[in-house]
């Protein structure tokens, strides 16, 4: 690793650890500001985010807070200026939409662990906080100290020893052909966990076990553990999904040499994967921080869940 790569992140790290004592801190003063600039981002194909995403970025404005709103956005709402996704550098980030528009926000932003103001204008909207009316709020409680910051283990995905991506949510290996099934064994560490055969494999965090690999029949976990969640997609013969610790990192290997897989990280990324490229997953460097504005839930963010449900678990 380069030493400028290490100034970065130490300094990054410095940041985010500095905002949490400080959030701490100010929240018993009631004194101390803490937005400097805000990243703006919203969905961009729906008319009612759009709407909430350009009168929050003008209100803000108003009331003399520095706005940087993605590129897109800016277009979109003819806010002017704009900066492209991969530049958006702020103190807090506020995102208009559902869990994709967080997701597409984690991926890209350039200072992975800036903090995350998600506003819901989604359907279930399991990662965001608030609602549109509650939005400016949000923002001058974080401002001001009186929230709190909760991290989200993410997933780091390497392609034969080249780090490609992160993922909040899960990496899916698919095969390239409806039609075709995969032949994979998985590794954890050294050791060698299980041979399948059939759609594919889903990794998820905890975060994303109430994503995709509950849909397929995976477990719901606390998101408060460090874990793999491993769920298969319609496996030729019957497997349990396994939850492995984040201690080891996780390897999968294709077996037949003429296969050619999927790889797809919170339904974005996307690369191929062939049977002699080594595919390892492990716990991310960075984690995506999320503003929080009630007390921690003992259920560990399962609430959302349990209301979409009506039923309960």
């Amino acid at each position: 690793m380069k030493f400028g790569e290490d100034k970065f992140r130490f300094g990054r790290k410095l940041r985010v650890d500095y905002l949490i004592i400080l959030t701490a801190i100010s929240a018993f003063l009631g004194k101390v500001e803490l937005v400097l600039k805000v990243g703006l981002v919203s969905r961009l194909d729906d008319s009612k985010a759009l709407e909430i995403a350009t009168s929050l970025a003008k209100l803000l404005r108003k009331k003399g807070i520095l706005v940087a709103t993605e590129l897109e956005l800016a277009k979109l709402a003819r806010l002017g200026g704009g900066r492209d996704m991969s530049d958006l550098r702020s103190d807090l980030i506020v995102t208009v939409g559902g869990d994709g528009t967080v997701l597409k926000t984690c991926m890209s932003i350039p200072e992975p662990e800036t903090p995350i103001l998600a506003v819901n204008m989604g359907r279930r909207g399991y990662l965001t906080e608030v609602e549109p009316r509650q939005a400016f709020r949000a923002v001058e409680l974080f401002s001001k100290g009186k929230c709190r910051l909760e991290k989200r283990t993410k997933l780091a995905v390497y392609l034969d020893g080249a780090h490609v991506v992160d993922a909040l949510n899960e990496l899916v290996v698919s095969s390239g052909s409806p039609s075709k099934m995969l032949d994979f064994r998985l590794f954890v560490g050294p050791e060698f966990l299980l041979q399948s055969r059939g759609d594919g494999v889903i990794v998820s965090t905890a975060t994303g076990s109430t994503a995709y690999a509950l849909s397929a029949g995976g477990p719901v976990v606390d998101s408060s553990v460090d874990a793999y969640v491993i769920t298969f997609i319609c496996p030729l013969e019957f497997i349990r999904p396994r939850v492995v610790s984040m201690a080891r990192p996780l390897s999968i290997q294709l077996m037949n040499p003429k296969q050619r897989a999927l790889v797809v990280a919170d339904g974005r990324f996307q690369r191929e994967l062939k049977s002699n490229v080594k595919l390892v997953i492990r716990k991310a460097e960075h984690s995506a921080v999320f503003v929080r504005l009630g007390a921690p839930q003992p259920s560990g963010g399962l609430a959302p869940l349990r209301e979409t449900e009506r039923g309960g678990l």
